[in-house]
């Protein structure tokens, strides 16, 4: 029962800090459920997933109540990444979780240094709309990430972000375009998993409903404008000790 609460309570914190920055939560749940000595490939992985599409999508309503949403980029991306992550769990199978896990490492190790480098642009107006040549760009990207993603069992939305931004829009716009374009994706590997998948019914129930509210909760507290370099920063640090933690275990 103590381990239930405290895993419901480290999933809607972190879904809070992904749903305010419009990355999703399985990045950062795959290493924080497997603190708990969950198996990867058929439990963490598809519980991740699933928890991924919820916090997505109670994100997004929020940023779509706002206007945040390109919905002529983010709409063609839901379709591609879609189709295209079943492809990234296939491949699942032919490599070993050692591997998985020292490439999760990788990715973690990437998320963080991006977080904690990224300069604080002051007063820039948000920018809702791209040129049709980098929307075509931003969606023959979104093919690779969504097979890449669907492999990792994360969703597309920790490469989707700093994408969009690189193609330019602002930052607080991608993070709610990208809100949108990972829920699809994650049900769509969700259910790629599903015939191998191994559930405690319960408490996936109950972090389904804390994950869908720290969301919610989350990108309400960053379309109000709140700075968010501090918890950027924080978010960081906390990703490189859950991939310090993992490289502890890979090599004792």
């Amino acid at each position: 029962m103590v381990q239930h609460l405290l895993i419901n309570l480290v999933i809607f914190v972190l879904s809070f800090l992904s749903g305010m920055l419009g990355l999703g939560v399985a990045f950062v749940a795959i290493p924080a459920l497997g603190l708990f000595g969950f198996e990867l490939k058929h439990v963490i992985m598809p519980w991740a997933l699933l928890l991924n599409g919820l916090t997505a999508i109670s994100a997004a309503v929020t940023f779509l109540r706002k206007k945040m949403v390109d919905l002529k980029t983010g709409i063609p991306l839901v379709i591609l990444t879609t189709l295209a992550a079943p492809l990234g769990v296939y491949l699942l199978r032919f490599v070993e979780t050692t591997t998985i896990w020292w490439i999760f490492v990788g990715v973690l190790v990437f998320l963080a240094v991006r977080m904690a480098t990224k300069k604080a642009v002051k007063d820039q107006k948000d920018v809702t709309d791209i040129p049709s040549r980098s929307r075509v760009m931003a969606c023959v990207i979104g093919i690779g990430i969504g097979v890449f993603a669907g492999f990792l069992g994360v969703g597309p939305g920790f490469l989707l972000m700093p994408t969009l931004t690189l193609l330019g829009y602002t930052a607080r716009i991608a993070a709610a375009t990208n809100s949108l374009a990972v829920t699809l994706p994650s049900f769509s590997a969700f259910a790629a998993h599903w015939s191998t998948a191994q559930f405690d019914l319960a408490l996936l129930g109950t972090t389904a409903v804390t994950s869908t509210i720290g969301a919610q909760l989350g990108a309400a507290f960053m379309a109000r404008r709140v700075k968010s370099k501090t918890l950027e920063l924080a978010f960081a640090v906390l990703l490189i000790l859950l991939a310090i933690q993992r490289v502890y275990l890979l090599l004792r």
